[in-house]
């Protein structure tokens, strides 16, 4: 498989004024609209919700596509049926007979993974789809799934104001524009704080609104996303849906070591932040920090928060290996400590009895999970991937 440190597709095209997605996928006769598709939208649990729901539905349907991002690991892992990522050749050949159509429309880079996802799950005659949404929803690449079937909300808060707007009601218009009208929308019961805003916009864009429940489960942040899945499995008619045993994404409060315990999150905006510390609290007793961020992100305002809850002496800011990494200098008016390696520091600590939240930007998390298993040969890799108990 492709590691994510390895380049396929051009990122220097993120954002652009006019999305030709569509006039490309016109070209190739509309593939899309031979796949039933369930989008996923929203700010936090987008990758928990869309992963949890495609293996639950995996008890109905024969074939189930999964579309996700960022990739954590390798690249494959983006386009999934049943679990199984992409394969090398696969991906390489859908890469290389795409280009035409790439360089033709000059297709941004999240288009370009749509593109080849569509192609994909066409060519494998998926009999549903999870998509997960990549910004917002209105503008979305994503959008392009015409034949919907449903639509989850998940968690919406500040995040991406640069492209989303700066205000809920901005942020929320993006989310809930990914829906066609007549569409069923389940919200996540995270949403309940803004029930009046979302009844709005559904009854003004002719949208029909299922309100999920939260669920038990042993991970805080996790019983919204939890709710979300099970009610929308129940809406779909999977039956046995409760016994369901979850395994959350890498990454997703994942336990690296239990003595000392040492976590990682990708927990990278305010609102994933402010649900990360309400699970810290239950299951860990004074914990150092480690943060890294992207360049783009509310930081500032996550590094109050940190400091706030776990005291200044507690939290270690740090940055990584990639072009979308913070500059920790130009952080404002912070406390905490500044590590500029931050191997050495887990290398450190390790031989202490201090247990660790390692926490941010998606990117920063996945190279300290691939170093720790790497250097973590004498353990067993199933040892990795368990929830708290």
């Amino acid at each position: 498989m492709y590691k994510v440190s390895k380049e396929l597709i051009p990122i220097n095209r993120r954002f652009a004024k006019e999305y030709n997605l569509a006039k490309a996928l016109n070209d190739l006769g509309n593939p899309q609209l031979t796949i039933p598709t369930i989008n996923v939208v929203g700010t936090n649990g987008k990758g928990s919700v869309a992963s949890g729901l495609a293996k639950g539905l995996e008890q109905k349907y024969k074939r189930v596509g999964l579309f996700i991002s960022p990739a954590f690991l390798y690249h494959n892992e983006r386009i999934q049926i049943n679990g199984d990522f992409i394969d090398d050749e696969e991906l390489t050949n859908l890469i290389n007979s795409s280009k035409p159509l790439i360089d033709k429309y000059n297709l941004t880079f999240f288009e370009i993974w749509t593109l080849i996802m569509i192609r994909y799950f066409a060519h494998k005659k998926v009999d549903i789809a999870v998509i997960e949404a990549g910004i917002g929803g209105l503008k979305d690449a994503t959008k392009v799934m015409t034949n919907q079937q449903l639509v989850l909300l998940t968690a919406v808060d500040y995040d991406h104001l640069n492209v989303l707007g700066s205000t809920i009601e901005e942020i929320m218009v993006q989310k809930i524009g990914i829906a066609y009208s007549g569409t069923t929308i389940i919200a996540s019961a995270d949403n309940r704080n803004r029930s009046d805003l979302i009844e709005k916009m559904v009854r003004k864009n002719n949208l029909k609104l299922i309100w999920a429940s939260e669920r038990d489960d042993q991970v805080h942040y996790q019983k919204a996303n939890k709710g979300l899945i099970l009610c929308a499995l129940e809406w779909l008619g999977c039956a046995n849906s409760d016994s369901l045993t979850f395994q959350w994404p890498k990454g997703r409060f994942t336990i690296l070591q239990r003595k000392p315990l040492w976590v990682l999150d990708g927990a990278h905006n305010p609102n994933g932040i402010s649900q990360l510390i309400k699970t810290i609290e239950k299951t860990m007793h004074n914990p150092l920090i480690l943060y890294a961020a992207s360049a783009e992100k509310e930081y500032e305002q996550i590094v109050n928060l940190l400091e706030k809850t776990f005291h200044k002496e507690n939290v270690f800011l740090t940055s990584f290996d990639h072009l979308k990494a913070w500059d920790i200098n130009l952080v404002n008016q912070t406390n905490s400590h500044q590590i500029v390696d931050w191997k050495e520091f887990l290398l450190v600590h390790n031989q202490s009895e201090r247990e660790i939240i390692i926490c941010g930007s998606l990117y920063f998390v996945p190279q300290v999970y691939e170093w720790f298993i790497t250097n973590s040969k004498n353990k067993k890799q199933e040892d990795y991937d368990l929830l708290l108990n």
